[in-house]
């Protein structure tokens, strides 16, 4: 992904937000909760904070978060596989900033399609309707996601991409 197309989706999205995958969502709280925590903890320690630090930029350029109530359950059941000790101010942490984003909502009637089920899982469909719906910028690590996101002509930032274009693997 070119510096070129990053700066038109921030352009084009800015105001109206971007919808953030679980993952990148998990590594952004970490990261700004506790910047050292992350080569620690087991959902983030595949993460570098050169890459947090990417992943903050690019979210902090856009007026809101935005959520499915999938995205908060992942991000609640992953968050709280946290130390004990350190979980309670997070989750503190967490909410305060969570209230600021914007939760999109799908109806579970719209999420039953069987085939797109299999091919993504309920949290990913919910991220592609919600995209398809409200014309939003996806932000993600997820290839199979970032494929269908294409596939459908939606617009999708990949960190992996971004990787690969800053350091060449």
């Amino acid at each position: 992904m070119t510096s070129s197309i990053l700066q038109y989706y921030i352009k084009q999205y800015a105001t109206k937000g971007i919808l953030v995958d679980t993952n990148l969502l998990l590594l952004f709280f970490i990261g700004n909760f506790d910047e050292n925590y992350i080569k620690t903890f087991k959902r983030t320690n595949r993460y570098s904070i050169e890459e947090f630090n990417w992943v903050a930029n690019i979210i902090d350029k856009f007026s809101k978060i935005i959520v499915t109530p999938q995205i908060l359950a992942e991000l609640s059941n992953l968050s709280k596989q946290m130390d004990k000790p350190k979980l309670k101010q997070y989750f503190s942490y967490l909410v305060e900033v969570i209230k600021e984003s914007r939760e999109i909502y799908i109806n579970k009637d719209q999420l039953m399609e069987i085939n797109s089920l299999v091919a993504v899982g309920f949290t990913d469909f919910s991220i592609i309707k919600s995209a398809k719906e409200g014309k939003y910028l996806v932000f993600t690590d997820d290839g199979p996601l970032t494929g269908y996101l294409e596939k459908e002509k939606l617009d999708v930032i990949n960190l992996n991409r971004i990787r690969t274009e800053m350091w060449g693997f």
